[in-house]
């Protein structure tokens, strides 16, 4: 057991080493601010050469370090090296560890990714639960009461100085306190030890290696979360796998301030100093006391990390936001590689994304009256019901030819009513039964409704008549498979002779009766203008038999946000929605 003592503690020494190493090549492109942190993070993971590798290895060989120190720590125990004349060795040992576990804790926020930094906000929550000093802890750490450039600079400074120094220190302190006491005697093992620690250290690195390749390779950068968002309210922060149990053991603390001041400060400080004073526990019956009081502690913690881990899994809400997590990290990186970092910082990668944005912004302003494809573009289905259209495929012909064929459909205007009750929008339902009725060719009327189902997807991407009859550009883009053109000719002329009746096209119809314009039906710039304003004259008006029942949101949201709804309903129809 002496000799393994002897083994693992070089492989730490050498791993602290390793952690120094990657890290200054770290600091040479790392910039510590929140608009540029995240950027450079992620030159470093995806654009400097082997930038991947010194980052995954900094990362590992961190936890390496931390699992290390406790294993030294357990063979200290184990071979009584805890008592009188090196009782120091288990402080120090003990000490050792709780800065490899700030070091960890202290990096994770420094990418001022997504994971980062809610995981530092559940921390420093934690902190403040503090008695007396826990508000005024956490304004020192973070620079305030909430988190910005003075957190990175703080944090930074203790990542890269405070706690390699401190760190360091011990080591040194710890050499000259064991070379006092084994002065004059002969270690025949140094050799073996010096041998063993070697290859151990190299299969260590070996592993953190390997796990490197990985997360790069096969994960494709997961050690890198989406930029940090102060707003976001749906992100799964969780700490991480060392500090897990402490979250799993916080859950029977709640209910009240009191309970979660005994969980969250007041039991872990009990337990440190318990583990701080085992030295002193005698000799005999004491270690064996002392043997068991740190399994049990273990094996709890162990207990705690398998629940936490566990209950996360079980849960499919926390899940759904975990992959909703990993599809904006995966977006995020895929803009970054297409278009750079903006220069107001890498948040607005997804701010002015349409993919991303979009379901947020329609979950949040209209998912309280309409779904897509059943839920609130997220992927939660509201508990209240829906009273207005699914908007999934909106303007597709499919979408089109569904609405034609039963406009009272629950997935068009079945479930819109009037203020008194009334269905609404039935205007259309008597038109099209009416149109069944007088039709002497049912295989007639069916070409009529897939004609103008597929001109109407048409306008959508390429609005206004084509002279030269060919398909637009864009329209190549959107449906590059598509082998009919000419039914989008014989589409735009039934609509003309049959539809313009009631819709006008280009501010222009055939006959009295009011319906919405259909220039660029279903484009970005026509599901932009509903969304602003849908009583407009050109739309459903304010007044008349069939008036708009949707609100303006002109006021409510900005003409950006109205943009990125538009742009993901239309886009999304080519990428199956998020």
């Amino acid at each position: 057991m002496a000799t393994w003592r002897g083994v693992v503690w070089p492989v730490a020494i050498g791993l602290f080493l390793v952690q120094l190493l990657t890290g200054i090549a770290l600091m040479t492109v790392y910039s510590p601010s929140t608009s540029s942190a995240w950027a450079s993070v992620w030159y470093i993971q995806t654009q400097m050469p082997g930038g991947w590798l010194v980052r995954g290895l900094h990362h590992f060989v961190s936890d390496a370090l931390l699992i290390t120190l406790v294993l030294h720590g357990l063979l200290i125990l184990a071979t009584k090296a805890y008592q009188a004349p090196t009782r120091f060795a288990w402080w120090i040992t003990g000490g050792l560890a709780a800065l490899a576990l700030a070091l960890s804790l202290s990096g994770h926020v420094l990418p001022w990714d997504q994971a980062g930094y809610w995981g530092t906000v559940v921390r420093t929550n934690i902190l403040a639960k503090t008695p007396l000093v826990g508000d005024i802890l956490r304004r020192l750490l973070i620079g305030g009461s909430d988190m910005g450039n003075l957190t990175l600079t703080r944090i930074h400074t203790l990542h890269v100085m405070v706690l390699p120094v401190l760190f360091a220190a011990l080591v040194v302190w710890r050499g000259r306190l064991i070379r006092a006491c084994v002065a004059g005697r002969a270690d025949n093992d140094a050799a073996p030890q010096r041998s063993w620690a070697s290859i151990a250290l190299l299969a260590v690195l070996a592993i953190a290696m390997a796990m490197t390749w990985y997360h790069h390779g096969v994960l494709g950068d997961e050690l890198l979360a989406a930029p940090a968002d102060a707003n976001s309210t749906n992100y799964p922060a969780r700490p991480e796998w060392h500090t897990l149990f402490l979250y799993q053991w916080l859950k029977y603390f709640e209910g009240s301030v009191n309970l979660e001041v005994v969980g969250a400060i007041v039991s872990p400080t009990l337990l440190a100093m318990l583990l701080l004073t085992i030295p002193f526990w005698g000799r005999r019956t004491g270690h064996r006391l002392a043997l068991t009081f740190s399994i049990v502690v273990l094996g709890g913690v162990t207990w705690l990390t398998y629940a936490g881990v566990a209950a996360d899994q079980r849960s499919g809400p926390f899940q759904e936001k975990r992959e909703l997590a990993r599809v904006r990290a995966a977006r995020a990186l895929e803009l970054a590689a297409q278009h750079g970092i903006p220069p107001t910082g890498a948040l607005e990668l997804l701010g002015n994304d349409p993919v991303t944005r979009g379901p947020e912004l329609f979950a949040a302003n209209c998912a309280l009256c309409h779904r897509y494809d059943g839920h609130d573009g997220l992927g939660t289905v509201p508990t209240d019901p829906a009273t207005s259209s699914d908007l999934a495929g909106f303007a597709t012909r499919e979408w089109v030819r569904g609405l034609l064929t039963n406009p009272m459909d629950e997935r068009y205007f079945g479930r819109m009513k009037k203020p008194g009750g009334e269905p609404a929008h039935t205007r259309m339902a008597r038109f099209i039964e009416d149109a069944a009725e007088e039709a002497d060719n049912g295989a007639a009327l069916s070409f009529d409704v897939q004609a103008i189902s597929a001109y109407l997807e048409y306008e959508s991407v390429c609005p206004g008549p084509r002279k030269d009859g060919a398909a637009c550009a864009a329209w190549l883009q959107f449906a590059p498979d598509a082998d009919d053109p000419p039914i989008y000719r014989d589409g735009r002329r039934i609509f003309m002779n049959v539809c313009n009746e009631c819709h006008s096209y280009d501010g222009k119809r055939s006959g009295t009766t009011r319906a919405p314009e259909m220039l660029g039906y279903g484009s970005v710039p026509w599901i932009e203008r509903f969304i602003s304003d849908p009583s407009h004259e050109s739309l459903y008006r304010s007044r008349g038999r069939e008036p708009a029942q949707m609100p303006a949101f002109s006021d409510q949201l900005s003409q950006r946000d109205r943009r990125l709804i538009a742009r993901w309903l239309h886009d999304s129809r080519r990428r199956g929605g998020i």
